[in-house]
């Protein structure tokens, strides 16, 4: 099996988890396929990599950030006539740009988001998510306490208690059931996204959603933070983003003595959040309300000039 194949087994799998590390090893994937490449045409080339581009845009189908990743490489390499040479080192120096990029986007949004945040600040999160995840240590001097929702079923809330722990903030776990709970303790509700649409809704880890209508109810701010990168640019063409189903024995396995038998599991592993809902984005260009953010992007990509088909592989 081909290293492209092999990681996007893995990425469906969840062996790769977190938007960043699936866009990571994709894109280290494609680029080791294209540096070992045997093709002898630009052609050959440009046929291989497309394959192996699809492969991995289709792995999960609630990946903005991956998908944001794979255009920026096919679209380094869109001049016809250049050799297999030039072709290689287009991808490669279009992959080191992004990463680039991509850190000094991370340096922004934790800037933002600690300026944001109020001394003596309580706060509670959802899921992992690095961008979140580093913006709350840059913060740290202004935090309290983070409450962080375990994130049923493969509970990816331990990840950010573990590091937030590790950077010295006080973090306790709790089940998300408990969300409530602590709500009236808190001053932000803090969460990634893996993906930020057209109309200012964000698709974020289930339970997203719930907790955040909670917040209304005890005036607790809903900030998401997230790089312009997981926005995805087809909804503006009335894509919908599709919600990632995934198995029912991550929820309980079917056999054994306490398997769950006929038993029929929904384990939807995102759901949408309203952007009504959202008291702001804190992205590498500062912090926005969502539809605002939405307005700016359609400017700063140009989408007024484009179709549907521009954005497909």
């Amino acid at each position: 099996m081909g290293v492209v194949d092999k990681t996007a087994k893995q990425i469906k799998a969840l062996k790769i988890q977190g938007a960043s590390n699936i866009r990571k090893m994709a894109v280290e994937a494609l680029l080791y396929a294209s540096r070992e490449s045997k093709a002898k045409t630009e052609e050959e080339f440009r046929k291989e990599f497309l394959k192996n581009a699809k492969i991995l845009f289709y792995a999960r189908p609630t990946e903005p950030e991956l998908r944001t990743a794979i255009r920026v490489l096919k679209r380094s390499i869109s001049r016809q006539g250049q050799s297999v040479e030039d072709l290689k080192r287009k991808i490669i120096h279009a992959a080191e740009n992004y990463e680039k990029n991509r850190k000094e986007a991370l340096e922004h949004i934790a800037n933002y988001g600690a300026e944001m945040i109020q001394p003596g600040s309580t706060i509670l999160t959802l899921c992992h998510s690095s961008s979140a995840v580093n913006m709350l240590i840059k913060a740290k001097k202004r935090i309290e306490k983070v409450y962080c929702c375990e994130t049923r079923p493969l509970y990816q809330g331990r990840i950010t208690a573990r590091e937030l722990k590790k950077a010295g903030i006080d973090a306790t776990l709790i089940v998300d059931n408990a969300a409530s709970t602590v709500m009236k303790k808190c001053d932000y509700f803090i969460t990634g996204a893996d993906a930020f649409l057209a109309d200012g809704d964000v698709i974020n880890k289930i339970g997203t959603n719930q907790v955040s209508t909670v917040c209304k109810r005890y005036e607790v701010k809903h900030y998401v933070v997230t790089s312009t990168h997981k926005f995805e640019p087809e909804s503006f063409f009335g894509k919908a983003e599709p919600i990632e189903e995934r198995s029912p024995d991550e929820v309980w396995e079917l056999k054994g003595k306490n398997g769950r038998g006929k038993v029929k599991i929904q384990n939807p592993a995102f759901d949408r959040t309203d952007s009504s809902m959202i008291e702001g984005i804190i992205c590498e260009l500062g912090i926005f309300s969502p539809t605002a953010l939405a307005s700016e992007l359609y400017n700063k990509l140009k989408l007024e000039r484009h179709h549907e088909e521009f954005l497909r592989l």
